[in-house]
């Protein structure tokens, strides 16, 4: 069984977003630079599974909650994606020093993610 190991919610306003949920649910807030101008706002929300907000846009819409499935093994199941019915819409990305992501679509048009983590090495 595959957990959910990541979820990003499309913000238009991460102060305000930062303020609700820290409100709401008493998540912690933690700023991870990401170079280029680009601060990745993450909650601690006290389980392993992360919470992040991305920026409206490059296909974030309100409304459109992403979920990144955990995988061992990116390329292979990259590779199952079209063979299953899905479309691959970003194929292996690597986030240098955290791990690398792939990106489908489901066979409704969902748009969802594997997350393989950095080898702890």
């Amino acid at each position: 069984m595959r957990p959910i190991v990541h979820v990003e919610i499309p913000s238009a306003d991460n102060d305000a977003q930062k303020a609700f949920y820290n409100a709401l649910l008493g998540w912690q807030v933690n700023e991870v630079p990401m170079g280029d101008d680009f601060t990745y706002v993450m909650f601690n929300t006290g389980v392993d599974t992360g919470v992040a907000l991305s920026p409206l846009g490059d296909g974030m819409e309100p409304g459109d909650v992403l979920l990144y499935f955990h995988s061992d093994d990116l390329d292979a199941d990259m590779a199952r994606v079209p063979e299953l019915g899905g479309t691959v819409i970003l194929p292996r990305q690597e986030v240098p020093g955290f791990g690398a992501l792939g990106m489908f679509l489901d066979p409704t048009g969902n748009r969802v993610a594997f997350w393989q983590s950095a080898d702890p090495a």
